[in-house]
């Protein structure tokens, strides 16, 4: 099995290669409601993300929304 590295926020995650981005939201069991995804700075909808194969060093970041008021 290949594995390729990537970074979540930050933090360094080796995952299967070929993996897509819901795969590994599932994986690492990632907040999904009220959350937005994106790689290497651009956001991926949430329709994309089972479509959307992550590669070597891709970086993903992961916003919450706050309500303010």
């Amino acid at each position: 099995m290949t594995e390729i590295t990537i970074t979540i926020n930050q933090q360094v995650q080796s995952i299967k290669a070929e993996s897509n981005l819901e795969q590994v939201i599932d994986l690492l069991s990632l907040p999904q409601q009220g959350c937005v995804f994106a790689i290497n700075n651009q956001i991926i909808p949430r329709t994309k993300w089972s479509a959307t194969t992550l590669s070597q060093g891709d970086a993903i970041s992961l916003f919450q929304a706050i309500a303010g008021g």
